[in-house]
């Protein structure tokens, strides 16, 4: 069945009406049950007690293990996501095949359009560069490279090119190849000057090709072949081309990076193409910006281990872990990734290019020695923060609060909790109280009129969400991993998102909702509910610490 992919929802629904989730599960997981409800051991994370959970009438699946403690859940498409570590259009296709739907690429017409003449752009001006240095204009270019240790084999190979000055321009080549005006602006290749003449906008540096993780061209960088500053740039962001989202070199390490289950992300080109004519195919690029979450999250989809070698000097190390405070104080959750992240230091004043053509067995030893991301920060803390100040020894100590709660090992909460005692030099019990909400509010008697084994305050929490929604806006940033309760801890991270409570399709927590909706709490005002709220998951926070012995 061949379908029209002009609307998301209906190609969505299809689908689910060709294939059970029953089905899409059962590859994965043994499942045990009938047609209301079926259960099999957790497929993200070890177990001895089935918890894993298929409604086959509502089609969603829930898991209630220790690890996922009711967070996971949700259709055939999240399952596939996460299982195979894929997007939601990579999920939608393979799940299209499964179901017997063909269908196009899934883009609207003039998306398609537009990134066609893109496209077009980008590999005539590839030729053109190519062509270039191949001419007797790319001389000083291609001594340039075999003074770097690049063969001839190993220019073709990694397509370098050129950009010329004088008469010879890539706008006049674009013109004579028909490539549209507004496509030669908009693939960032050319500009308008100030005088309404047209201009390239790679002069006279050694071009080179950036593709993405599928091998297609997007885009460029130019370095400077004269001592013109900057050094490098790169193509303007543009409808192909979006630094933050790329990592340099993919296309060509994903396939060894698989097989290693390993990710090396180095600063710039150079690192990449030394590291790869020495046979370590598994190093990429940030191109030289600040890390971002979606290129660790790309890196993750392919390697069970991350290993960042960025700025050895003492000006690169405060700007990487400025970069990775920034990256664990912002919206998005590192918790499936940190774990994963490692941190090798070279030599202060080298960079992996060199280190690797002097010493690739030195470069080896560099890596294997990688210090995982939570000891790295603790033990670079003072480069950014100064640790006699009792303002900044909090906000260092929130940082790492922050790892410590996305961690659900106990183990390693404990690990990292001692080495950031030691690094601050105060005892584990006297460690700076988390900080909720950016607020520091005294302790405030909680209500505990409540029954059960649950933790009261976790009860008062949910109580007071579920009968105030404008608190649902308070608690965005909070972790899931303070309520030791598994089905308050599910609900809480509904609360934290803008599904609709009522339309969750279990049983269990729907009880639980309904308790709540009418436990009884006093009446009070909007601000006294904020307060409320803070001094309860302040306590939460105190609980969470005391419990790993602080």
């Amino acid at each position: 069945m061949t379908v029209s992919n002009n609307n998301q929802h209906d190609i969505v629904d299809l689908i689910k009406t060709q294939l059970s989730i029953t089905d899409v599960v059962s590859k994965y997981v043994d499942l045990k049950g009938n047609s209301r409800l079926m259960k099999g051991l957790c497929p993200f994370y070890p177990e001895n007690t089935p918890s894993f959970v298929i409604y086959p009438e509502s089609q969603i699946f829930k898991c209630y293990c220790g690890s996922c403690a009711g967070t996971s859940g949700g259709d055939i498409f999240s399952f596939i996501m996460r299982i195979e570590n894929i997007n939601f259009v990579e999920a939608l296709n393979m799940c299209a095949e499964l179901a017997g739907v063909k269908l196009n690429n899934y883009q609207p017409k003039k998306v398609k359009s537009i990134k066609k003449d893109l496209t077009h752009a980008l590999e005539s001006a590839a030729d053109f560069f190519k062509n270039s240095l191949n001419s007797r204009y790319g001389l000083p270019a291609t001594s340039y490279l075999k003074d770097r240790g690049f063969s001839e084999k190993k220019i073709k190979e990694f397509n370098f090119g050129l950009s010329p000055t004088g008469l010879s321009t890539l706008v006049d080549h674009l013109k004579k190849v028909g490539v549209k005006s507004n496509s030669a602006v908009e693939s960032g290749l050319v500009q308008k000057w100030a005088d309404n003449t047209w201009h390239d906008f790679f002069v006279d540096r050694l071009i080179i090709e950036i593709r993405d993780e599928d091998n297609n061209l997007v885009g460029f960088g130019g370095r400077s072949l004269n001592n013109k500053t900057p050094k490098y740039i790169n193509t303007p962001q543009t409808e192909l081309f979006n630094k933050s989202e790329l990592l340099f070199g993919l296309n060509l390490a994903k396939k060894e990076i698989l097989k290693l289950k390993e990710c090396v992300i180095v600063e710039g080109y150079m690192d990449v193409f030394a590291a790869h004519s020495e046979g370590f195919n598994n190093v990429v690029a940030c191109m030289g910006t600040s890390l971002t979450f979606n290129q660790l999250n790309k890196a993750k989809k392919y390697a069970d281990k991350i290993i960042l070698c960025l700025d050895s000097d003492i000006a690169g190390k405060r700007a990487s872990v400025n970069n990775l405070i920034k990256l664990i104080n912002s919206h998005d959750n590192l918790s499936n990734i940190h774990k994963s992240i490692y941190i090798a230091s070279i030599d202060s004043g080298k960079d992996p290019d060199d280190l690797i053509r002097q010493d690739p067995s030195k470069w080896e030893k560099v890596l294997s020695e990688g210090t995982p991301l939570y000891k790295h920060l603790i033990n670079n803390l003072d480069l950014v923060y100064d640790l006699t100040d009792n303002n900044q020894i909090n906000d260092a100590a929130n940082v790492v609060y922050k790892l410590v709660f996305q961690n659900t090992d106990s183990h390693s909460q404990d690990q990292t909790l001692s080495l950031l005692s030691n690094k601050l030099n105060i005892n584990r019990e006297k460690l700076p109280t988390p900080k909720i909400l950016n607020r520091n509010l005294p302790p405030k008697p909680i209500s505990n009129n409540t029954n059960g084994k649950q933790n009261p305050i976790e009860k008062h929490i949910i109580a007071l969400i579920l009968q105030n929604e404008l608190l649902k806006n308070y608690i965005r940033e909070q972790s899931n991993e303070l309520f030791d309760d598994p089905k308050l801890r599910a609900i809480f991270e509904i609360l934290k998102t803008d599904d609709d409570i009522e339309s969750i399709n279990d049983d269990i927590l729907n009880e639980i909702i309904l308790d709540l909706k009418s436990f009884s709490l006093p009446e009070t005002n909007e601000k006294d509910l904020i307060t409320e709220l803070n001094d309860c998951i302040n306590r939460l926070y105190n609980h969470h610490l005391k419990r790993k012995k602080i």
